[in-house]
């Protein structure tokens, strides 16, 4: 490989590295809106989730769903219907902007677990 190239992509992986992606975004507005709590909460649920996402993916199970198309499309019509779920959630809130003062208070537990999944 010849210097500029290796020199590119290591400047392309340094940025997107230090880029904050959704879950970033999520822990810091649980932060922001809730507390130091909150976000550590958030921080352990999302960990938890990579934990397990990770210790499937060395079991085989991302493989077995690479090879088996009934696995795959199950996989993408419950994400395609968790998202329009999402939808349907941020849809019919009612006056949420983004005012923090009137966003309810998780629990602790309940910010895990959404983070989590």
């Amino acid at each position: 490989m010849e210097m500029d190239t290796a020199l590119s992509f290591l400047s392309v992986a340094v940025v997107l590295t230090l880029a904050p992606g959704p879950d970033i975004s999520f822990v810091i507005a649980q932060s922001l809106s809730q507390g130091k709590n909150a976000g550590i909460a958030t921080a352990l649920g999302l960990c938890t989730g990579l934990v397990v996402h990770i210790s499937a993916a060395v079991l085989g199970v991302s493989a077995v769903i690479y090879q088996s198309a009934l696995a795959f499309a199950i996989v993408k019509y419950a994400g395609a219907a968790y998202l329009l779920y999402l939808a349907w959630q941020a849809f019919n809130e009612k006056d949420a902007g983004l005012a923090l003062e009137r966003q309810e208070r998780l629990t602790l537990m309940s910010l895990y677990k959404k983070a989590f999944l």
